[in-house]
């Protein structure tokens, strides 16, 4: 049986769900931070499912959070090895 790390158990089931996908894949191809507003125009999906999923993925460390004033920016976590080895994934795979 596969021995996995708390760690590796939960960076699993949070990229395991469609959605965070989307937002993640969302984020890496804009290149640049994005409002929710933004993020809900490229992945089609609500605004509070949007919102729910980003807590997620920012609470697991492969999306950061940026608040200037009112105005709330996300963007792929660069220093997170994980998060770089999904995007080089998304590379290799053409997406």
């Amino acid at each position: 049986m596969l021995k996995l790390s708390e760690g590796d158990k939960k960076f699993i089931d949070t990229i395991g769900d469609p959605v965070r996908l989307r937002i993640l894949l969302a984020l890496w191809k804009s290149r640049q931070e994005l409002k929710i507003y933004g993020i809900c125009r490229l992945t089609g999906v609500g605004r509070s499912s949007v919102r729910r999923h980003l807590d997620n993925l920012v609470e697991n460390g492969l999306v950061i959070r940026k608040v200037y004033g009112e105005i709330v920016l996300y963007s792929i976590n660069k220093d997170d090895h994980k998060t770089n080895a999904l995007t080089d994934f998304f590379k290799n795979v053409g997406l």
